[in-house]
Parts: C-alpha cells; structure tokens; sequence
C-alpha cells in the first residue's frame, strides 16, 4: 500500500533527544502550515534487532499526544518498522514543557537545581533551566531552603 505525504523528517544521525527535540519543532512547524499535513518521519530500526531508541522514544511520545495527532507505524503501511507516518491536528508541547512534567515529578520532595539538572542531564542544561524558570513562572513550583541551599519543590 502506498502512503502518501507532504513533509518528510529523516532522524537518522541524531541523538534520542536531539531527535525528539527536532521532530517536535519539525512537527509543529508543519502542522501551524498546514492542519491535517499528513508526515514521513525516518528514524530507522535500530542496529539492535529489537527497535532502535529513537524509534521507541518517538512513539512513547505519539502515544502520550494521541488527541494531537493521529499516526500509524509503517509495518501497517509497507512493512517498514523504521518509519512512522503521522497526520497533524494540534500542536504538540515544546520540549521544556514535556520536561516540565517530569521535574514536577521529581520534585515531590525538596531538590536544589544541581540535583534536577543532575537528575535530568541528558535533557541539557539549558532547558532543565528553561523548564525550571516555566514551573516558577507559573506557580508550579515553589521555593524553600534546606540549610544555606536554595531547593524547589511543588506544591
């Protein structure tokens, strides 16, 4: 069966973030173009046999972004597992905003901002910081001392 599409992305090269970061932008791009831009988006199957992890990162994502986007894997379409098709309704959550979530998680009990850019490294340092100064924008998180060290916690 043929699919066909109007943006291609191509995530071969990419780190698992960096690959997650650039189809949210790629994504959100098409879909402010065009609502209901149908995408190819390669991530490959991974050298491992088993699903590779952009592969596996991405459609964690599409799952958890279902009511913005429909999408189907390409072992439906044409018996391809390295590629998934997608269909734009929403816009999807910057990364920072996703991250966002998790911090709060995180943060249940008291944590300094070394802890959470710790904890979270693999995000970059620059938006574990980006999300942090969001949740304290908007009162989601809120900020105590332990000792002469400044933490943040939610509510």
């Amino acid at each position: 069966m043929q699919y066909y599409y109007d943006y291609e992305l191509n995530l071969h090269g990419y780190t698992v973030n960096e690959a997650i970061n650039f189809f949210i932008s790629f994504y959100n791009s098409c879909a402010h173009k065009q609502k209901g831009a149908r995408l190819c988006i390669i991530h490959g199957y991974g050298s491992t046999g088993g699903g590779g992890k952009i592969r596996s990162a991405l459609r964690k994502l599409l799952i958890s972004q279902n009511n913005n986007l429909n999408w189907v894997s390409g072992e439906q379409i044409d018996g391809n597992p390295g590629i998934t098709y997608i269909k734009t309704y929403n816009l999807l959550p910057e990364t920072h905003e996703n991250l966002a979530c998790e911090i709060m998680k995180f943060c249940h009990t008291p944590k300094t901002r070394e802890k959470i850019a710790g904890h979270f490294r693999k995000h970059g340092d620059q938006c574990v910081l980006k999300a942090i100064k969001y949740l304290e924008k908007n009162s989601l998180l809120t900020t105590c001392w332990k000792g002469k060290h400044k933490c943040y916690k939610t509510h």
